[in-house]
């Protein structure tokens, strides 16, 4: 049994649990991090869609506008991280192709690209002819499709392996076991007991543990609340 103290405590190494250790060590704190394999999980299989108009649902309007946002500052995210590190992050600025393979997705991708008109956005549609010319390789049956030039990609498994790197420069303490369960002081988190039963306390504690937390996410959503996070 073993314990360790730090001001910041983040339960999980996917995309979002990296940004915000780096980010919370660069202000200052005292920043731990524990996950079995910082940059694993999710972000190796992810296709790395940064689509704030392509991925538009109707009923999201107020998400869009913090998608929109997030999109406008990527860049400049995207350009200090490959500074600091030195590494290629797989960014690419050509835009997003969406197509139709039948009638069914060329009714939906119609109701989107009618939304996304009425939500001030820019998109194209394409007919299928318009889309082979930009992509020689889909089937000759695509039924048209959207394009966003805005909407752009970025390699998730450059992206994780980088913010590794990033997190290890800014002094960020890794502990890479499992988290068995958060540790709770007057109805808040105060910290994480690993599998291997190491106590890892905190002043504060971000679950960012995304589909690797126990339950469904509708229990997650209780736990956050819960917690106070």
């Amino acid at each position: 049994m073993s314990s360790h103290t730090s001001d910041v405590l983040v339960v999980g190494g996917g995309i979002i649990g990296l940004v915000t250790a780096w980010r919370a060590a660069q202000r200052g704190f005292a920043t731990a991090l524990v996950d079995p394999e910082p940059g694993g999980g999710a972000a190796q299989v992810a296709a790395g869609m940064l689509a704030a108009v392509t991925e538009l649902h109707y009923g999201e309007q107020t998400l869009l506008g913090l998608n929109l946002e997030s999109a406008r500052r990527y860049p400049d995210f995207v350009a200090e991280l490959t500074e600091l590190t030195g590494q290629d992050l797989g960014y690419r600025r050509s835009g997003t192709l969406a197509v139709a393979l039948d009638a069914d997705d060329r009714a939906h991708l119609r109701e989107l690209h009618a939304l996304q008109r009425q939500s001030g956005l820019t998109s194209e549609w394409l007919t299928g002819r318009e889309c082979r010319r930009l992509e020689p390789m889909l089937a000759p049956g695509v039924r048209g499709g959207l394009r966003v030039d805005g909407d752009h990609q970025i390699d998730p498994r450059r992206l994780a392996a980088a913010l590794v790197a990033a997190c290890e420069r800014a002094g960020v303490s890794f502990h890479r076991d499992w988290a068995e369960r958060l540790i709770l002081s007057a109805g808040r988190a105060t910290g994480a007991l690993t599998r291997a039963g190491t106590t890892l306390a905190a002043e504060q504690v971000v679950l960012a543990a995304a589909a690797s937390a126990d339950g469904s996410r509708a229990s997650r959503r209780r736990c956050c609340r819960r917690y106070g996070r």
